[in-house]
């Protein structure tokens, strides 16, 4: 059964069946802690981050995302408006760029992909430039 992890208390779930599971995870849970939930937005801002940060560093990721967020580009509509001198302003390549009008011209249904069993998702996702499984 897939399940997503939706609160800090199914995280303690996970780590409770682990640390009962495996004498070592037990250890490794007992000596870093509480694991965080770490939980990121979904929809083409999710995808195109994921772009962003491919193939270079988390710092260079994280200025070009500011970026991206700034001029309003991790919104698809701002997206299927803008050219690629536009977009490759606030540091995408020429790849990416075009990566981000296709996911943008999409037009995915994020919420029906959200329900869809992964396989399926990630199939559908395929489909699309610039991303992989």
């Amino acid at each position: 059964m897939e399940r997503i992890i939706e609160t800090r208390e199914d995280v303690a779930e996970g780590e409770e069946w682990l640390a009962a599971s495996c004498p070592r995870m037990a250890y490794a849970l007992e000596a870093v802690g509480e694991a965080p939930l770490r939980r990121r937005p979904d929809g083409i801002a999710a995808l195109l981050q994921a772009i962003v940060g491919q193939q270079v560093s988390t710092a260079a990721a994280a200025g070009i995302w500011a970026r991206v967020e700034e001029v309003g580009f991790h919104q698809e509509a701002n997206v299927l408006t803008a050219d690629e001198d536009a977009l490759r302003a606030v540091g995408l390549s020429r790849p990416k760029a075009r990566y981000a009008k296709a996911i943008a011209e999409a037009a995915l249904d994020y919420p029906a992909l959200r329900a869809m069993p992964a396989e399926d998702a990630i199939s559908r996702l395929v489909e699309i430039k610039g991303i992989g499984r």
